[in-house]
């Protein structure tokens, strides 16, 4: 639609009209091997301001996220929690003994064992925890086996077209049914003192004695940051580390995904009991569908997970929201599910879902496709939703009246959101030209909050 059939009222000025699109359309650069998308409505009287390809069907990246938070507060209950519960089977007798299985009964908790949830429990005192709760039973020994229990939801953590590249790095960490800080661990390295010379590896936190690391990564130039990527997948202790790290530091740290996130929690929750003195047999006894819970953890609410899904950007967090969902709706804690049931619940908002395509919940993944329009969609019906207050408090505030979710990825940058009453997105697919990409569409948002302002 072009500029001088939209604005009658006088919302916006010529000048700032002209300079929002030309942005994009006029100027030549490497944008033009690019695919651009543009889509601005205003919210107040659902007037088309801006359209430029927005049916055209692009990779979201972390946009997507709107699509999955703006889901969840409809499909799940925002004051409800996760549950995380420490149980046993079998019996205690006189002597202090369990003659059966200590268990840590996952509930997809996203947050548990975090270090950035405000007055939670980081990793280490929620094991603490753990044991004082054992410790509270009077139990001494333990004939069987301490025992992460992810089963609630399917053994999967990753989505499958997840990319290689990602799969052993935190962001690419999955979501199980038993997450545990975040489902990563920092990986501490000691540089060589030239560049060009190898690494050591010092240590992880938490401690992994199982994880097989296999270290390839070269010392780079003094100031290079992070240039390292770790290789690896879910439930493989064998785990490849590649790239440089620069030189002139005493350590560097980069954080990589965890293999087996309930494996790590049973095993860090095994030491430390033994570490206060109770035995583990770690005999084979035969696990009992009966068992007595004797503990549990509760995860922050479910609007306040949303609010860090999007301030944050934190990927494990919208795939947990994207399986509980399937749970929720379809009694199945999966990925599958779960898109199955963010796609049905849009469609039954009558939302026009020709050309989208989801494979996740996090953006993640490069088989995600959504049209500009269908965003902002989405933002419309959010706008009258008796969740709006929830939902636009969750996006991140970018200047003044702009609250807008942004997406990143190797060729890709988006922004959906709000400008003050302006519901907008765009997204550029296949840029080389990472600056520019990020220049253009800066500009795009800075024109858009002064149009905002003229209008205002």
């Amino acid at each position: 639609m072009s500029f001088n059939k939209i604005f009658q009222k006088g919302m916006f000025c010529w000048t700032t009209l002209l300079t929002v699109n030309c942005v994009f359309s006029e100027d030549p650069c490497p944008l033009e091997h690019a695919t651009v998308s543009i889509y601005a409505v205003s919210a107040t009287t659902g007037e088309v301001l801006f359209d430029k390809n927005s049916d055209l069907s692009l990779i979201p990246a972390s946009c997507m996220k709107i699509v999955t938070t703006a889901a969840a507060l409809y499909l799940l209950e925002t004051e409800s929690r996760f549950e995380t519960a420490l149980e046993y089977d079998g019996y205690i007798d006189e002597t202090k003994t369990l003659h059966g299985n200590l268990y840590i009964r996952g509930g997809g908790d996203p947050c548990l064992g975090s270090d950035r949830i405000p007055n939670s429990l980081s990793w280490d005192k929620a094991i603490a925890g753990w044991v004082e709760a054992v410790l509270s039973l009077g139990i001494q020994k333990i004939e069987g086996e301490v025992l992460g229990d992810a089963t609630r939801w399917e053994k999967a953590l990753a989505s499958p077209s997840w990319s290689w590249e990602d799969l052993g790095n935190y962001y690419g960490a999955g979501a199980s049914a038993l997450s545990f800080h975040e489902n990563y661990y920092s990986l501490f390295f000691k540089p060589g003192n030239a560049i060009g010379e190898s690494t050591n590896i010092l240590r992880t936190d938490p401690l992994l004695p199982t994880l097989i690391l296999q270290n390839e990564v070269k010392t780079g130039h003094e100031g290079s940051g992070d240039r390292s990527c770790i290789y690896g997948c879910e439930f493989s202790a064998i785990q490849f580390i590649r790239g440089t790290i620069p030189t002139a530091v005493s350590e560097f740290i980069i954080k990589g995904a965890l293999p087996d996130p309930a494996k790590c929690a049973a095993d860090l929750l095994s030491k430390s009991l033994q570490e206060k003195g109770i035995c583990i047999e770690h005999r084979n006894i035969e696990k009992q569908n009966k068992r007595i819970t004797f503990h549990t953890l509760y995860s922050p609410t479910i609007k306040e997970i949303i609010h860090l899904t999007n301030q944050k950007s934190i990927n494990l967090y919208a795939e947990h929201l994207l399986k509980k969902m399937g749970e929720v709706v379809y009694n199945e804690g999966s990925t599958t599910a779960g898109v199955r049931a963010v796609t049905n619940f849009w469609h039954s908002q009558n939302l026009d879902l020709g050309g989208f395509n989801m494979a996740d919940g996090s953006g993640l993944s490069r088989k995600n496709l959504v049209t500009t329009k269908q965003l902002v969609g989405i933002l419309l019906k959010m706008k009258k939703s008796e969740f709006f207050p929830i939902f636009f408090e969750s996006l991140p505030q970018r200047e003044g009246l702009m609250r807008a979710k942004s997406g990143t990825m190797s060729l890709i940058k988006g922004y959906t959101g709000y400008a003050g009453d302006i519901a907008f997105a765009i997204l550029v697919n296949q840029c080389t030209n990472s600056k520019l990409m990020n220049e253009k569409i800066d500009l795009f948002l800075s024109n858009l909050l002064i149009a905002k302002k003229v209008g205002a």
